[in-house]
């Protein structure tokens, strides 16, 4: 063996053994993490309990008992009051004679014990409209409705005691409006505080976007409220900012909108729940109940909650309140992150050395260069700026995913025994480098992405095609898979992620039995979990050996070619930090296990056959 490749190999099995006490760690930590919660919309359970004639507290019995966890509780506007019709324009019997200082006067009728409440909260949050009661049960404040009404005045809290004489947990959802200001924030989430520790920001941004997240951030801190990050869809402007800052205090969550529930039943739906909380990270489940399509009568919804904890508890997760996280994600320290980098060293110098065919005079220094360059690397890392040092990057670990990620598969076109056992090591540290550098709570939580920009399998396609003999055939095949790199990029479209989760169980439940045929054969057979292919690697570059040394350069290469993509396939679910180790690398190394003694079957034959 070459002095260069032996010291490629030396590097990665180096960097993979600092990998693998990483992940060690993080496997510790996943096994303790298997905590789910599932909160009920407010407005759609109160809803289904009127509309079946039910009290509301018989409701969140019924919720309690189908097993949910939390109930969410909006907080209070004059906007959604009068939406509601607990409040109503009506003019006392006495008017107020003075002038306001701001706008002019309004009067809201509603219940005295209401009115009270709001009058107290406006005249802390905005003295100026001098807010009062008349008459007992109307509020007249100064300014004007479309202004005033959007801005949050508290919760309920005789709901809060209500759902918690139930069992169940407060998730406050504090609105977000204009010009919130320092003190207005501070008493929202204090209020938030004290009726539960998870907080879910009700629509398109998050209070104090976005010159005030500083605030919105300390007092968060200060309460110790745990921020319930929609990461799924990324919908509210400001989420990143504040999970990059409260993690480990975040708890990733999803909610369906209403046109992603229009193709599924509760039936299906508890199902992508549970895949949701298997491939995506996901620890609570922000419930809304069906109501129009696929929904018979309103108390369904809490079958829906009950299917939702029976798929969850199936899959081996625990339904119950506590799902704040434990200790941190572990991450690799920068030593440890220089160790994992000599893995990703040794895979460039192995690709680039037998791709080219270097001769150790140039592989050597290549290697060695390699090796120094990516041990260096997250010590260059340093904030560049204010912003940088509140929000730290994550350049380092980017680079170095990408580098064993994008070069790994192209071991593939070395069609030497040699090279068909180097590659074997090198596709086990690639994962193992690969998981490991994405590790740690920004990557868990989606704060922080693996970023390949389509390079994982533009790099070694590029390198298989430049091996066709045909030199116009060569030159379509690159012209063609620079446009579709092109356009994937244009796009923003993550390739090979698109054939990384699984697919979701009881896809075809309701179905005749042709199609649920069918559909399991899809589940099966189809491109989809990736890292189910992985076995493709070792056998299809152990066939493109064999067919080489018959001669037959055309079926080798794309033999090969298989090979390259196995190894994607079987690389790409070791990048998403959300899913257990476990449930990746069972697959991965069972399919990868078969691929390599298919391999050795193949390459012993072949061998037979010479002697």
């Amino acid at each position: 063996m070459k002095l260069s490749r032996l010291l490629a190999l030396s590097l990665t099995l180096a960097g993979g053994l600092s990998a693998a006490r990483v992940l060690a760690r993080r496997h510790r930590w996943e096994r303790e993490h298997n905590r789910v919660a599932i909160c009920a919309d407010f407005d759609d359970a109160y809803a289904a309990a009127i509309r079946a004639g039910l009290p509301f507290d018989d409701l969140l019995q019924e919720l309690a008992h189908h097993g949910a966890t939390h109930v969410s509780l909006p907080e209070l506007t004059l906007d959604r009051l009068a939406r509601s019709g607990q409040l109503a324009p009506r003019a006392p019997g006495h008017l107020r004679a003075a002038p306001p200082r701001v706008g002019h006067w309004n009067y809201l009728h509603g219940p005295s014990e209401l009115v009270a409440r709001l009058a107290v909260e406006l005249s802390i949050r905005l003295p100026y409209t001098e807010a009062q009661t008349i008459d007992g049960d109307t509020l007249a404040f100064a300014g004007d409705l479309p202004t005033i009404g959007e801005i949050g005045l508290s919760f309920d809290t005789s709901i809060a005691e209500r759902i918690g004489a139930h069992g169940l947990g407060v998730v406050p959802r504090p609105v977000s409006y204009a010009w919130p200001e320092k003190a207005l924030i501070e008493r929202t989430l204090a209020q938030a505080a004290s009726l539960g520790r998870l907080v879910a920001f009700d629509g398109d941004m998050i209070l104090g976007h976005e010159m005030h997240l500083g605030e919105t951030l300390a007092v968060m801190e200060r309460e110790r409220l745990t921020f319930v990050y929609f990461a799924e869809s990324r919908h509210q402007k400001g989420d990143w900012f504040i999970a990059k800052r409260r993690a480990p205090h975040v708890v990733l969550a999803h909610r369906f909108t209403p046109q992603e529930m229009i193709p599924l039943d509760f039936h299906a739906a508890a199902h992508v729940w549970a895949h949701l909380a298997r491939e995506r990270g996901i620890r609570l489940c922000y419930v809304n109940f069906f109501k129009v399509l696929h929904a018979t009568e309103p108390l369904e919804g809490l079958h829906y909650v009950e299917h939702i904890k029976e798929a969850l508890e199936h899959d081996g997760f625990v339904v119950t309140q506590e799902v704040g996280m434990p200790a941190p994600v572990p991450a690799p320290h920068k030593k440890e992150l220089a160790m994992i980098g000599l893995a990703s060293a040794g895979i460039m110098a192995s690709a680039v050395t037998a791709l080219l065919d270097l001769p150790d005079a140039v592989a050597l220094p290549l290697t060695i260069s390699a090796a120094a360059g990516a041990a260096a690397l997250p010590y260059l890392e340093r904030p560049r700026g204010r912003l940088e040092e509140q929000y730290p990057p994550s350049y380092a670990p980017k680079a170095l995913a990408l580098a064993a990620a994008s070069l790994a598969p192209v071991t593939a076109l070395d069609r030497s025994r040699a090279g068909w056992l180097n590659g074997l090591v090198i596709q086990a540290r690639a994962a193992a480098a690969l998981a490991a550098v994405t590790s740690g709570q920004d990557y868990h939580l989606r704060i922080e992405e693996y970023r390949g920009f389509n390079l994982d399998w533009l790099l070694p396609m590029l390198a298989a095609a430049r091996t066709i003999p045909d030199r116009s055939l060569r030159l379509s095949a690159l012209a063609t898979l620079a446009g579709a790199w092109a356009i994937a990029n244009y796009r923003r479209l993550d390739v090979l992620a698109q054939f990384d989760p699984a697919h979701a169980e009881g896809h075809t439940h309701h179905l005749s039995a042709a199609q649920r045929t069918i559909g399991d054969a899809k589940i099966a057979f189809g491109p989809q979990p990736a890292r189910k292919w992985a076995g493709l690697s070792p056998s299809g570059t152990a066939l493109s050996i064999v067919l080489a040394s018959r001669g037959r350069r055309d079926l080798a290469a794309g033999a090969a070619i298989l090979g390259m993509i196995g190894s994607a396939f079987g690389l790409v679910g070791f990048r998403r930090p959300e899913r257990t180790l476990e449930i990746t690398g069972k697959e991965a190394l069972r399919s990868f296990g078969i691929g390599a003694a298919i391999g050795l079957v193949l390459l012993s034959v072949c061998n037979a056959g010479r002697t």
